[in-house]
C-alpha cells in the first residue's frame, strides 16, 4: 500500500485532518508542538487510506461479482480441438 501524503486527499479529507488537529489543540488548551501535529496527520493518513482501501476491496468485489456470468451450459472440450490439428 502506498503511504498517502495530503496532496493525495480531496477537500473533505483534508478537513478532517484539520479538525482533529483543532480537537486536541482545544483538548490541550495550547498550541500543538510540530511532533504532534504530525503524528496527528499520520494518524489521520493511516485512517483514511483504510477506509480508501476498503472501499476499492467492495469495488473490485462488485466487478468480480457482475463479470462472472453463471451458465448452465458445461464446457466443451471439442470446441478447442481442430477437427485437422494445429498446423
Amino acid at each position: 500500500m502506498k503511504k498517502l501524503t495530503l496532496k493525495d486527499l480531496n477537500e473533505s479529507q483534508l478537513q478532517r485532518v484539520q479538525v482533529r488537529q483543532a480537537q486536541a489543540r482545544k483538548s490541550l488548551d495550547r498550541p500543538l508542538t510540530n511532533a504532534e501535529k504530525g503524528k496527528i496527520k499520520d494518524e489521520m493518513l493511516k485512517e483514511i487510506a483504510l477506509e480508501m482501501d476498503k472501499e476499492a476491496k467492495k469495488v473490485r468485489a462488485e466487478k468480480k461479482k457482475q463479470k462472472v456470468v453463471p451458465s448452465d451450459e458445461t464446457f466443451s472440450w471439442s470446441k478447442n480441438n481442430h477437427s485437422r490439428g494445429l498446423r
